[in-house]
């Protein structure tokens, strides 16, 4: 794979960074993104929905993997590209066993999974039923978050979490991208339909759930006992596939509709799911779960 890694630039910034400067980690993100990205694609063929998932992978780990370098006089992208396979394997390894390894600096998402508000997990949009109360503790949450963050990283959150947006939303995207509404509608059905794949998916999932509950309420009817225990096994399996695949449109898309390079929309992407995990643990911490 052809690297456009600048080998004397990207060790002087891993030395910056090792020193404690922090805008060093950001520029090195942005000149190794693009390699991250396209390393699975073009070595194993991945579609842009497992890029995507393995380079947010690699991105939560990509500072423990920046201090491990050793200069020893090979270029940077020889080491970098052992890792990344190794890295590749270990992700298929964890994602075959139907989740991606949580740490404690994974990155937010949009869902509440078991109503836990401090939990917020990968989906959002999808057809769930709050009550009330929840929707409109939701919708708070949602207000905050577009309050607080900066306009560009406002575009970013309204791309990325597509399913929050509401027509004042449009009128923000039209103004700051400086389209017209109908541009920005145009735009906004192209990077929804990079997650056709994902909602059908989901909605395949959903139909296995709805008879195997089915299936559940009549073995408790009528008293089967063996077979309700091997449903409820299936029941957790489903959800928990269910609950992995991510509503979230592929980098690809929104960098299309932004023009803007996939690396620079990543990093941009990244540092607002960041914000996102501030605003949330600053202001929300402590209420009520939902």
């Amino acid at each position: 794979m052809k690297s456009r890694i600048n080998d004397a630039e990207v060790k002087r910034y891993i030395k910056q960074y090792k020193r404690g400067e922090e805008k060093a980690y950001w520029t090195l993100v942005d000149m190794i993104s693009e390699y991250i990205y396209n390393y699975p694609r073009i070595v194993f063929g991945a579609d842009p929905d497992g890029c995507s998932d393995f380079y947010e992978y690699i991105l939560i780990r990509l500072r423990d993997i920046i201090v491990r370098f050793r200069d020893t006089g090979a270029k940077f992208v020889t080491w970098f590209t052992v890792v990344l396979r190794n890295r590749y394997f270990n992700f298929l390894r964890e994602s075959k066993k139907g989740y991606i390894l949580r740490e404690q600096t994974d990155i937010l998402s949009f869902d509440f999974e078991r109503g836990q508000f401090s939990d917020l997990y990968h989906l959002f949009g999808d057809s769930r039923d709050y009550s009330a109360s929840s929707q409109q503790l939701f919708e708070e949450l949602v207000d905050t978050i577009i309050r607080d963050l900066g306009d560009r990283q406002r575009v970013f959150f309204h791309l990325y979490f597509i399913e929050t947006l509401r027509p004042e939303d449009i009128g923000f995207l039209s103004i700051y991208l400086e389209k017209s509404p109908r541009e920005v509608l145009a735009g906004i059905d192209e990077v929804r339909n990079s997650m056709a794949r994902r909602y059908e998916l989901k909605q395949g999932l959903l139909l296995k759930l709805t008879t195997v509950y089915h299936g559940i309420m009549q073995c408790q009817s009528v008293g089967e006992a063996g077979k309700l225990v091997e449903l409820r096994e299936k029941r957790e399996r489903l959800l928990s596939q269910y609950k992995h695949v991510k509503l979230n449109p592929s980098y690809r898309s929104i960098s299309r509709f932004l023009k803007l390079p996939i690396g620079t929309v990543s990093t941009g992407i990244m540092r607002m799911r960041s914000s996102i995990q501030q605003i949330v643990g600053q202001k929300w911490n402590g209420r009520s779960a939902l």
